[in-house]
């Protein structure tokens, strides 16, 4: 069984986040993937995760997606003490649901250190907050990304920065989007998922052209989900998957849930 999830950024209002509750309520999704609204106020924080503790009246697994993006790079010097502080509080802050899974990207070149400095320095502090994750018995998840400038986008670079990290509570996610667009040549989805398939235990799913990162619905892209999805059933996958997509209501979402089953049916 495929078990679907959906994610809450911080901008959703209480009113729409009460409306996603209609997802779990009737068993079609098991799973919410929030994020940590750090460049919100105190009040917003406490609305946001207080509404999200609604869900728990359901089955729900919940992620907490951790910041990212260039504010939040983990593979440069500048401000890092700031963002370090950040990923901490982040950390923190999912404490206050039943948390167990913490999505990660593992940084970008900025242009201030060489790639195998910056490789190392992710890695330095990709451990110390693995260490402080640990503290609440939760699994930093390495997500891959997309762009040149962006660290970790081949199975070869995870299990390379997963040496260095060295942590037990280190594991993978899998952004097929991110992978389909990415710039690589030759890229080949299922022998990716045959690559880390002991460490691969959350996933993003989106659909795009193969030329940017849409978040689109599935069937809005190229994607051959159907040989993906099956790929996942023969590696015994059991996770969740987290639609990634540009939404707004939970019509919205039901929809692409009929679209996932609907690939399914194909075979």
């Amino acid at each position: 069984m495929i078990r679907k999830c959906f994610t809450v950024n911080p901008n959703r209002t209480k009113d729409e986040i009460q409306d996603y509750e209609k997802c779990l309520k009737s068993g079609v999704f098991h799973g919410c993937e929030f994020f940590y609204p750090y460049n919100k106020d105190e009040e917003h924080k406490k609305t946001y995760i207080d509404s999200l503790k609604k869900y728990l009246n359901y089955d729900c697994e919940f992620v907490c997606h951790l910041p990212h993006g260039k504010l939040n790079n983990l593979a440069t010097y500048q401000n890092l003490e700031e963002v370090m502080q950040r990923f901490y509080d982040a950390i923190d802050f999912a404490s206050n649901l039943p948390t167990i899974k913490l999505t990660l990207h593992p940084g970008e070149l900025d242009g201030t250190l060489s790639k195998v400095d910056a490789v190392n320095l992710a890695c330095l502090n990709i451990k110390k907050i693995c260490q402080h994750a640990a503290k609440y018995n939760m699994i930093i998840m390495l997500e891959n990304l997309i762009g040149t400038h962006e660290l970790m986008k081949t199975p070869e670079e995870y299990f390379e920065m997963k040496e260095k990290i060295n942590e037990p509570n280190l594991k993978f996610i899998f952004d097929v989007a991110h992978y389909h667009t990415s710039h690589q040549d030759n890229k080949n989805i299922n022998l990716f998922v045959e690559k880390v398939k002991e460490d691969l235990i959350h996933l993003h799913i989106s659909d795009n052209n193969g030329l940017t990162d849409m978040h689109a619905k599935i069937g809005k892209g190229n994607i051959d989900f159907y040989s993906y999805f099956k790929k996942l059933e023969e590696i015994g996958y059991n996770g969740l998957y987290s639609s990634e997509i540009l939404f707004n209501t939970s019509d919205e979402l039901f929809e692409n849930a009929n679209a996932f089953d609907n690939v399914l049916k194909r075979g």
